[in-house]
């Protein structure tokens, strides 16, 4: 049986413009992102576009191995949800879902000596919501692919509450901090993050915002450049301005609002 994230429901049935993930907060930033962009002909952002793609070209696609191999340490692997298509994981999505997979398969190999089994060391959390006109949540879907893949179900915890990444990483922290999610947990390494290469600085740029110590893992085996991918960089480090330009924006008018959208 799945493990559910249980917070306030954010996503009322009718939201108003405020309520959104956007919101009248998000607006302001946007705006005061795009004026600084301007004013600085892009200098910050095209710094930005650089750590995105240097992330994307060197991450990992394993946990980086413990130094003591005799202390079995218990592993949290998070995976970054993604927006359906009528109601199924995409590629892209799958990908990242499959990397999980290879890296449970791994650890069951090492561990095949050890006094506990892979599956009793590992938790997955699958973050994302409901987006688009999909019935059914980004987490939940996820969890269904891994399960017909023969992951058992109690080792998920899904998060169908968030809209976006900020979001996503809000409450992986509250169920990092979780008791009741942790509590076969003695000892936890630093928690996994799978998601696509061309995401991950983003995932942990608002990761490090949040006080969460995060191991990234990419999904692809190697950052292949397109058009497409060229995209996906240029659009992951506008959305880091414009968080950036968020934390600035509450510095200097001490919005508390604000201020809570990205805490």
């Amino acid at each position: 049986m799945l493990n559910f994230l249980k917070l306030k429901n954010i996503i009322p049935s009718k939201m108003s413009f405020k309520e959104s993930a956007f919101g009248w907060d998000g607006l302001s930033t946007f705006i005061f992102s795009n004026i600084l962009l301007l004013a600085t002909l892009g200098l910050a952002f095209f710094w930005l576009f650089w750590q995105t793609l240097k992330t994307a070209l060197f991450s990992r696609i394993e946990a980086k191995k413990e130094a003591d191999k005799e202390l079995v340490k218990r592993q949290t692997l998070l995976i970054a949800g993604l927006c359906l298509e009528n109601n199924q994981p995409t590629d892209e999505f799958k990908s990242r879902l499959n990397r999980a997979l290879l890296l449970l398969k791994k650890s069951m190999v090492q561990e095949s000596r050890a006094r506990t089994t892979a599956q009793e060391q590992i938790q997955i959390i699958i973050l994302g919501g409901f987006t688009g006109n999909n019935r059914i949540s980004e987490a939940r879907a996820g969890a269904d692919y891994l399960i017909a893949r023969g992951i058992d179900a109690e080792l998920i915890v899904i998060e169908e509450q968030s809209r976006h990444t900020l979001e996503n990483m809000q409450h992986a922290r509250a169920l990092l901090m979780n008791k009741s999610v942790n509590q076969r947990f003695k000892q936890l390494s630093a928690p996994v993050i799978i998601s696509s290469r061309y995401h991950l600085y983003r995932v942990l740029t608002l990761a490090r915002g949040l006080q969460m110590t995060l191991q990234p893992v990419a999904a692809e085996d190697r950052f292949t450049l397109s058009i497409i991918s060229l995209l996906r960089l240029l659009k992951e480090a506008y959305y880091l301005h414009w968080y950036w330009s968020g934390k600035l924006w509450v510095f200097i008018t001490a919005n508390k609002k604000s201020r809570a959208r990205i805490t």
